[in-house]
């Protein structure tokens, strides 16, 4: 079957078709406000394929790909090392990205740490991101760099309790404790899947105080079922108390450094959740110490995807309630995925008007006064489309409904698993009666692998949004000229 023969197949061909060449992805090749480029030499890095349908591999899917679109979108022209640095490669480049390393590529060389180390001295700007314990032994991979450019490594997790964890476990964090600086402007929290911590010297983003950090477990000689080599997740008496931070900032000669210690608060999935993705773009502004008026230019970073509908998956952070973040069984972390890869779906608090569905994960919500406003004042637009996710099946009283409606006209319509309310304006409020469907209870985790059932079952999830105008994202089958297509 062609969806079987996609999997089997996924990594040999992204490898060739997304990193293959180290082609630019920005089209303002002409005047960028900044020339970036990300190391895909030392670590596993596609930058030109966001998630989509049928990219189910985990290592894709927490690539930088939608991060180095959203530099793109910016105004930046976007490529990849392919090959180890040198003074040539360095030339003319404002920033490099350094994506999480990994022991299976190439080793730095003495003379690609002098030219990383000289880029920055003379002005350049590195983002280097790292990632929990010592996993893919990144750190040993890291070590000589990091002592060159005076950069601690740790091989903790940084760990939490509740109200700061995302889900049961301690690994899935919000981070909310920022020090006054550039890169946190108009920041109120970050999301972090098992991260690890950064040096504290520099530390700009912190963990409360009940944090620790989990140190690693590295059995000898690496030998395990897999290379994360993380603890066991309970603090021992060995390990620190936080706060201890995860982003760090630092100047090194005239050039400066950022450290992030997520890769998936970066990758294809988790920068559109919270602030992650201002976080990343004021980054880069930041670390290669860009002049121009940087509001405009974040503002278009932050802009819908290019060919993607706005999806606003409202999570209520400052509550630390949460829906689309949590990987608990009823809760929705494998939906906010699959939107992700048929649209540009954003969990978070803040006002997303601009999105053309906004879809609140719990009815009890609009209990709240400001739920109830934010849906009515997004109903009042155009073209509009509010969902409710019923998870008992329980339909609110007509009472309710009016205050959302705000008296204006409107027809009904019952389904199986829907009720909608059509107004005049074209907008709709849409009751999902059979909301389980969505929770992790019942959905494929992002990572594993399809069969024609169920990408069928997801598309029938998806096909009541279609209907009413989300936009339709190819398949990853269909963006490959496969070879005996090439025939006929």
């Amino acid at each position: 079957m062609i969806r079987l023969r996609l999997c089997s197949l996924l990594v040999v061909v992204c490898y060739v078709i997304l990193a293959a060449c180290g082609r630019s992805t920005s089209a303002y090749q002409d005047s960028p406000i900044l020339q970036v480029r990300f190391d895909a030499y030392h670590s596993h890095t596609w930058i030109e394929s966001i998630p989509q349908p049928g990219i189910n591999q985990y290592h894709l899917l927490s690539s930088p790909s939608r991060a180095a679109q959203a530099l793109v979108a910016m105004g930046c022209q976007v490529d990849v090392q392919l090959k180890p640095w040198d003074e040539i490669s360095l030339r003319n480049i404002n920033l490099v990205v350094l994506n999480l390393v990994s022991a299976d590529r190439p080793a730095f060389r003495v003379t690609e740490i002098e030219a990383i180390s000289d880029f920055v001295q003379r002005g350049g700007g590195l983002i280097l991101i790292t990632d929990h314990t010592n996993c893919y032994f990144h750190n040993h991979a890291l070590e000589a760099l990091c002592d060159r450019l005076d950069i601690n490594l740790t091989s903790q997790t940084a760990c939490e309790m509740p109200p700061q964890t995302l889900a049961q476990g301690a690994g899935w964090i919000l981070v909310e404790s920022f020090r006054n600086h550039p890169i946190l402007s108009n920041i109120k929290n970050i999301g972090i899947q098992t991260g690890g911590t950064v040096d504290d010297r520099y530390g700009i983003a912190w963990t409360s105080p009940a944090s620790w950090g989990d140190e690693a477990h590295i059995p000898m000689y690496g030998e395990g079922k897999d290379m994360g080599f993380t603890g066991n997740f309970f603090q021992d008496p060995s390990e620190p108390s936080g706060p201890l931070p995860v982003v760090a900032a630092k100047e090194f000669g005239a050039g400066r450094i950022v450290v992030i210690g997520d890769q998936n608060a970066m990758g294809g999935l988790f920068l559109n959740y919270a602030d992650n993705r201002r976080l990343w773009l004021q980054s880069a502004l930041w670390a290669s110490k860009t002049t121009v008026d940087l509001e405009p230019k974040i503002e278009m970073g932050l802009h819908t995807e290019p060919d993607r509908s706005l999806v606003w998956c409202v999570e209520p952070l400052g509550d630390h309630d949460f829906y689309w973040g949590s990987t608990d069984r009823d809760d929705y972390y494998y939906a906010f995925a699959l939107l992700n890869k048929h649209a540009d779906a954003r969990a978070s608090d803040s006002d997303l008007m601009d999105a053309t569905w906004m879809i609140i994960p719990n009815g009890e919500l609009l209990e709240k006064p400001q739920w109830e406003t934010k849906a009515r004042s997004f109903l009042e637009r155009p073209n509009k489309h509010v969902a409710i996710m019923l998870s008992d099946g329980h339909i609110p009283d007509d009472d309710q409904i009016k205050v959302l409606l705000d008296s204006k006209e409107f027809s009904v319509s019952d389904s199986d698993g829907f009720r909608i309310y059509a107004l005049s304006n074209q907008s709709t409020l849409q009751l999902w009666k059979q909301s389980k469907r969505w929770t992790n209870r019942e959905l494929l985790g992002p990572e594993k692998t399809r069969n024609d059932a169920d990408y069928r079952r997801e598309e029938a999830l998806l096909s009541p949004m279609w209907k009413l105008g989300l936009k339709r994202v190819r398949s990853f089958e269909e963006s490959i000229d496969w070879p005996e297509d090439d025939k006929k």
